[in-house]
Parts: C-alpha cells; structure tokens; sequence
C-alpha cells in the first residue's frame, strides 16, 4: 500500500508556545481515514513540536500513550520535563495522539464511568461479564464503525510515517512506552528505511496481540502484589499490617472478600467497588516509589486512619478527573481491529474459572471474556509480522526486571524476534513502569543518550545496577 504522496507535502501552521505542553507548539494534519482509499475522507490528527534548543539533529518521535488510549500529547509534556538536555539541545521532540482519541478526531460513545474500565472489570458473574462486555462493545460501535473500523495499529504507524514526511525528516529517532513499543516495532517493519534508532521502554511481547496482553497479567501481578507485601512487612513499624509478606497479603486480601460479600467498604468515604478494590493498587504497583500510598491506603481501610497527605494528592491525581472517553474507545477499537478475538463465550468462561483459582487477585477480572470479543467486523488486515528482513532501524530494549505491566519476559521476547537489530538492557531490582528517564537512573539515562545520539550500545544483555532500590531482591520477576 503506497503511502499518498500529498499528505507529506501538506503545509500546517504551528501555534504558540503552549505551556501546558512544556512549550512546544501545536499543530493539526490530515492523514486518510482509510488509505487504500486516499482522499476519500480525511481525519485529524494532533501534533506538537518542542523545538531543539541546540545544534540539531533530528526529529524523536515519541510514541502515542504509554498504555493503549492514552494521550500521547500528555507523554509529551511529562517527557520535557523530564529528558535530559542532551536529547532536547540535539532533537525536535514530537508527540501526538493516535487516531480517534484526545485530540485526533476523538470519538464518543456516552460510556457510563464504570464502563470507562472495562478491562479491569471484576466479574460477578460469566453471565454477567458477557452482558457487561457486550454492552461496552454495542455502545463503543454504534454509528462509528465507518471511522472506528480503521482504528489499527498499522494505520497508525502510516499516520507515523506522514507526520516524519510534514516534518521534513528522511529518518526519525524514536522512544516508545507500553503499547508505544510495539508500535515502534510495527513502524520498523513498515517503514524501517525511514527510522534510524529507536528506544522501546516497558516493552510489550509481540505475542500478545491482544488477548495476550490481558491473560499475562495476572501472574505478574500476583508476583508484583506479593513484593509489595513483602516491602509492607519491611514497614511493620509504620503501618501495622504484618511482619512478613503473608501477613501483608491476608490483610489486603481481606479487604477484597469484604468488598466482595458487598459489606461497605469506603475509601475517603468514597465506596469501593470490585473493580475498583482491584484497580487502585494496579495503580500504584507500577512503581515501588508509590509503595508507600497503598500501604497508607489499606491500613486507612482497615482501621479509617487518616490518609497521609501525599496519599490523597496521588488519589486526586488517579481519579480527580473522569477517565478520559475517547482513549477508551479508541482502546477498544485497536484491540479488535489488530487481531480477532476468540468468540467461544466457554473458552473465556473456562479460562475465567482457572485463572480465579491460579491468580485470586485479577485472574477472573483479565482472563474472562472481553469486549473485543463482541466486536461486529474483523480486522481490516492481519497484525503485522515483527523481526522480517525487510524491517530496519537499530534499537535498544528496555526493561525494568521486576515491571508489573510489562514484565521482563515480554521485553526479553522482543529482543528475540527483533535480532540483531536490537540491544537488550535490564535495569535491576525495580518495578518501576517507564524507567527512562522517570526513575532516575543515571546509568541508564547516560546509555539512552548515548544510543540516540551516537549509535553506541553497551554490549549485549547489559544490566544497569539500581543504588535506589527499595527493598533486597528476592524471586526475580524475570518469569
């Protein structure tokens, strides 16, 4: 498929200064709805450009979202805040938002706010999983099928590629986060002649395209949850909820049986639901620096302490604000519109049973069925097939050995199809989610520049050292 020659050549007008986004400047393009039928119908889609402060290089693209749906502009802004000076003096830092969410022709489905977390939902029932799930799935594709159904991976990177032709660029940087990461694989595929080096950070299996992404969670996140624990008794003294990671455990898994007879159960007054009982410490556990706020959260829950002040400000932070729409729909779509779901309600309902017994905290919530099921059209094309010949760029992998999300065995997987043409770091003993260059390690952050602006690589199976470790390691997260 030709990628439209006009749509490079398009002039857009870049807006002030927006501080809101660091300073970068925004700007609209048009790319086609559907490009094997170029100007058919076109769609939006939101940029913005931070400028090199230096003698400059090139332009780094960075990937839209950290977790599929979410904004890529609001990556942007965090990123500037925090990249270190050497990447913003060499390179154009450029963000957007994928298709159909935030400001790329978002769309909206009037989802009621618990539907807006589908993919944690806590079933009561499989019965009333399908229901549930059936719902989110009509409301998402009612009357938007004629956009949504070109809401897919691929399209996005041909959207990629159109921004790198607006801009000028022959090859483009790239840094990519969660489902960024494989869309920064997919684009090496697809347009590998036009990227140049490219870091994939929290790394995503290309085996899970999707419902591998939802049925690998919960093993990891027991193995998470339970380090968490183990930190907690570590912190007997302060929070009183055990003096060893099983005591831990039974407390927090007390809470859960509660909520789950229907006893009210509130935080900050706020009742807790089974979803949500389940997804605040999903929340947290994406970084031991967060450590702190669930076990301040589950001793208020279990003897209505006050909560630390830090703990409500990273509460207002996860739910001051509904969750935005546009990236759910958008979420939904691309899950369906890369791969067809299975559709034997008794494959998920016994797959929903086994992972209830194996993983008690959210086996039954990610193994069960799920709206991509209920999705009324297949894929427009198949997912693409990473690691080829024909693919290009040089990259460098990523990967925190104790991350929740996106463990280490998923990066490592990575590493494996995408060759020689990839470098693979570890960095050790933290679970921190995104650790370039959030976390803070130096060594990591000097490598990253080093790579993006040289080429140079620390050697094969490399591993950063962590002096910020919270806690000693113990069972390795590298399952």
């Amino acid at each position: 498929m030709n990628q439209p020659a006009s749509y490079y050549r398009q002039q857009v007008a870049w807006g002030e200064p927006d501080p809101a986004l660091g300073g970068a400047r925004r700007a609209v393009l048009r790319v086609p709805l559907d490009y094997r039928r170029p100007g058919e119908r076109d769609i939006e889609i939101g940029i913005a450009r931070h400028s090199a402060t230096g003698r400059r290089q090139g332009v780094l693209l960075v990937g839209p979202g950290d977790d599929l749906g979410n904004s890529g502009l609001a990556l942007l802004a965090a990123l500037l805040g925090s990249l270190p000076d050497r990447l913003t003096e060499a390179f154009d830092v450029v963000g957007f938002d994928h298709r159909f969410m935030g400001a790329s022709t978002p769309v909206f489905c009037d989802l009621e706010p618990e539907e807006r977390f589908w993919v944690f939902h806590q079933p009561e029932s499989f019965d009333a999983e399908m229901r549930y799930q059936a719902t989110v799935a009509a409301k998402c594709s009612a009357g938007t099928l004629d956009l949504l159904a070109h809401a897919n991976s691929r399209n996005i990177c041909r959207d990629m590629d159109v921004i790198r032709g607006v801009l000028g660029a022959d090859r483009i940087y790239y840094l990519g986060y969660s489902y960024g990461t494989y869309l920064g694989a997919v684009y090496g595929e697809m347009f590998g002649a036009h990227l140049n080096r490219a870091v994939l950070d929290a790394i995503c299996s290309p085996d899970w395209v999707w419902r591998g992404l939802f049925t690998d969670f919960p093993a990891n996140g027991e193995r998470a949850l339970n380090r968490w624990c183990r930190w907690a008794a570590t912190q007997h003294a302060t929070y009183r909820l055990g003096t060893a990671g099983p005591e831990v455990r039974a407390a927090y898994d007390s809470v859960l049986a509660a909520v789950d007879r229907g006893e009210p159960v509130t935080l900050m007054g706020f009742p807790l639901d089974r979803t949500l009982a389940r997804l605040i410490p999903v929340g947290i556990l994406n970084s031991e620096k967060a450590y702190p706020v669930l076990a301040d959260i589950l001793r208020h829950l279990l003897t209505q302490a006050d909560l630390d002040a830090s703990s409500m400000e990273f509460l207002a932070r996860m739910f001051g604000e509904p969750k935005e729409e546009s990236g759910t729909v958008a979420q939904l779509a691309i899950l369906a519109g890369d791969a067809l779901w299975p559709r034997s309600p008794a494959l998920y309902e016994q797959d929903m049973l086994k992972a209830a017994g194996e993983f008690p905290w959210t086996g039954a919530a990610l193994n069960g069925i799920k709206a991509p099921a209920f999705w009324p059209v297949p894929p427009a094309e198949p997912a693409t097939r990473l690691g080829t010949e024909s693919g290009g760029g040089s990259y460098l992998l990523v990967a925190a050995d104790e991350d929740m999300s996106t463990p280490w065995a998923a990066a490592r997987r990575m590493h494996e199809v995408l060759g020689e043409r990839s470098t693979f770091v570890t960095v050790a003993d933290t679970a921190h989610h995104r650790v370039f260059p959030f976390y803070g390690n130096t060594g990591l952050n000097e490598l990253v520049c080093d790579f993006l602006l040289t080429g140079s690589t620390p050697g094969p199976d490399h591993v950063c050292p962590n002096p910020d470790r919270l806690l000693e390691p113990a069972a390795s997260g590298r399952g």
